[in-house]
């Protein structure tokens, strides 16, 4: 087993660990046993740390995404006009939607909410979230949103109700385009109501 398969097998093993048991179950030693790794040092080898492997989980999953997110964004930015709060914030749900709940046996947006949720990887996720397109849409909505304090918390509710909607669906089977306009629907409210 090569060193990049080996490292894989535990990004996709604490992915499902904590899709299907929570953050509290995944530990080095779990994700290991997990992906068949009999050296006990693999996880602490290619990861570092419990943070180092929840890290590399976002950088491998947010790839696709990113890349899905650019183009939408590089469509926009040819446009005539201004992108509306809407388009945007369809770039910002659309991409996850379409490598998550999208993509068959994917455990992300699970995984996602449970990070997303947890306050003590909050450093982590704002790592991920500060860089690539995802960057890029957040600081246009929050100027859309009203800009300042209040655009900047919009924005950070429209994530964290994206991901757990996300996460509700995942897996399910119920996700459909519908679904995915009624979320981006339901963000572009939150991002267009009332200041007060």
């Amino acid at each position: 087993m090569t060193h990049a398969t080996a490292r894989q097998l535990m990004i996709d093993a604490a992915e499902r660990i904590v899709a299907e048991r929570g953050m509290p179950a995944m530990t080095l030693r779990k994700v290991q046993e997990a992906a068949g790794q009999a050296n006990r040092t693999a996880a602490q080898y290619h990861f570092g740390s419990r943070e180092g492997l929840i890290s590399a989980i976002l950088e491998d999953r947010m790839g696709p995404v990113d890349r899905a997110r650019r183009e939408l964004l590089d469509k926009l930015d040819t446009a005539e006009s201004e992108p509306a709060v809407r388009q945007l914030t369809d770039a910002l749900v659309r991409p996850l939607a379409d490598n998550t709940v999208g993509r068959p046996g994917s455990r992300y947006a699970r995984f996602l909410a449970q990070v997303v949720a947890d306050p003590s990887l909050a450093e982590i996720a704002r790592n991920h979230v500060n860089a690539g397109s995802v960057n890029d849409v957040i600081k246009r909505l929050e100027i859309a949103a009203g800009g300042g304090p209040v655009g900047r918390a919009k924005v950070e509710h429209v994530v964290i109700l994206a991901s757990f909607a996300l996460a509700r669906y995942e897996g399910s089977g119920e996700m459909s385009d519908r679904v995915v306009d009624t979320l981006v629907d339901s963000c572009v409210a939150v991002l267009t109501g009332p200041r007060e």
